[in-house]
């Protein structure tokens, strides 16, 4: 079942039930595309319309962050839980080690993907990190990008490119790359490897990870801002639809 915001798809699934979905796409060999959707994303994509398509065509589309799981509320239809990109990624290189299937990184700086992978070898025993590639690759040496990943065949390809581009690469070549899973994980690998830390227990579980993120980066105050924009057009929507229920009855 899926909540439509902002006329976007977002997947009514807990934690758990996406890596049920994700464990069948590995077991039956499917093309997986997961969407991890915030709120900044979701309100991008009403200027956006290429990349409101491309969430629209992916197999699955989870809920990251508190915005998006008060909109769901908002809107009747709630979600069970946040499933955020970086929780999700983790549960993925767990499975994965426990059953050696081959992953690919790409995205990011080569040291802090090399440190990612040092700390996966480390907290996963028998992970099998087939390759990765760093995020700073020219259009003319995407050729050779596929080309290695198809030669490698990974079961997980953790894209981490920023959106919207990472989702833009992930649509562009999604027939060309292996039967896979692939996920847009944004900033994780520099977590991961120890370059950027999430916020406390106590703030994820509060839906603060924002707050703590705009504390460490100031910087990000323009981003922060578009939640209010997001919450004022989610409550237009559910506006709307209550006018068009009232109008039918």
């Amino acid at each position: 079942m899926r909540v439509s915001i902002l006329k976007v798809p977002v997947d009514r699934l807990t934690l758990q039930q996406t890596m049920e979905m994700i464990c069948r796409a590995w077991r039956e060999n499917q093309f997986l595309h997961v969407v991890t959707a915030n709120a900044e994303m979701l309100y991008r994509c009403r200027q956006d319309r290429a990349l409101r398509d491309i969430i629209k065509a992916a197999e699955l589309v989870t809920a990251d962050g508190a915005g998006v799981v008060l909109a769901s509320r908002i809107l009747g239809r709630a979600v069970p839980q946040r499933v955020a990109g970086f929780d999700l990624m983790l549960a993925c290189l767990q499975e994965a080690a426990r059953t050696s299937l081959p992953l690919y990184f790409l995205g990011s700086r080569q040291s802090v993907l090399e440190q990612a992978a040092a700390k996966a070898r480390q907290n996963y025993p028998g992970i099998n990190i087939a390759g990765f590639h760093h995020g700073y690759f020219r259009k003319e040496e995407e050729k050779t990008i596929l080309e290695e990943i198809r030669r490698l065949q990974p079961a997980l390809l953790l894209v981490a490119l920023g959106v919207p581009k990472q989702e833009k690469w992930i649509a562009r070549y999604r027939k060309e790359l292996p039967p896979c899973v692939v996920i847009g994980v944004g900033g994780s690998f520099d977590v991961l490897a120890g370059k950027a830390r999430r916020a406390p227990l106590w703030m994820q579980r509060a839906g603060l990870e924002w707050f703590y993120r705009l504390l460490k980066e100031p910087s990000r105050l323009g981003r922060t801002a578009v939640l209010p924009l997001f919450l004022l057009a989610v409550l237009r929507q559910a506006a709307g639809e209550r006018g068009r229920r009232q109008t039918r009855q």
